[in-house]
């Protein structure tokens, strides 16, 4: 069960990882002491026994992963990887362009995409605001054109791909999936 970097825990954007590590720890550690104890509990007995059976523990791999990439944030982390394939192809120029744009949304937006409380629809709806309203005009075909080769492999395949769509919570772009607050996040 990877964790940290190697379970890509890393913010494509801002390149942080341990407070999100430290973040979502508690809830992996959850996940997988649940599943060791319901396979220690099992036995054809009733019996409680210490050893595991093959393939039990990628059970509880299984689990832990689960709670490192719930459907909503393996949505989010895609859509994070669309944004850094797009960044790469871009000039200087669109660079800058692209964080004007990106700095000028609504400070509870970027804030949210940074902190990694944006839920998957509310990517999807930052993206759209960045393209739609806060880049320079000169930059909105470029941009549509740069980001072509990537839509499908990216994020609508991707996307589509992790199912659960019921899971999404159309009321709110700053819904939270962690903690189902829909409230802007503020520093304390």
């Amino acid at each position: 069960l990877g964790f940290g970097a190697t379970a890509s825990l890393v913010h494509p954007a801002s390149g942080y990882m341990v407070a999100r590590a430290m973040e979502v720890a508690p809830r992996v550690a959850n996940a997988v002491a649940e599943e060791i104890l319901a396979l220690k509990r099992r036995d054809n007995n009733g019996q409680s026994t210490s050893s595991f059976r093959p393939g039990e523990l990628d059970q509880v791999a299984a689990a832990g992963w689960g709670a490192v990439w719930p459907t909503d944030e393996r949505r989010q982390r895609d859509f994070m990887h669309f944004g850094f394939e797009l960044l790469c192809k871009l000039s200087p120029q669109e660079l800058r362009d692209f964080f004007t744009g990106f700095f000028n949304l609504p400070l509870g937006l970027w804030e949210h995409f940074l902190s990694w409380r944006l839920s998957g629809i509310g990517h999807i709806y930052m993206g759209i605001l960045v393209w739609a309203s806060c880049i320079p005009r000169r930059f909105m075909i470029p941009m549509l054109i740069k980001s072509l080769p990537f839509l499908w492999p990216k994020l609508v395949y991707p996307a589509a791909s992790r199912g659960d769509f019921e899971a999404f919570n159309l009321e709110s772009v700053y819904y939270d999936a962690r903690t189902e607050d829909s409230k802007v996040w503020e520093p304390e």
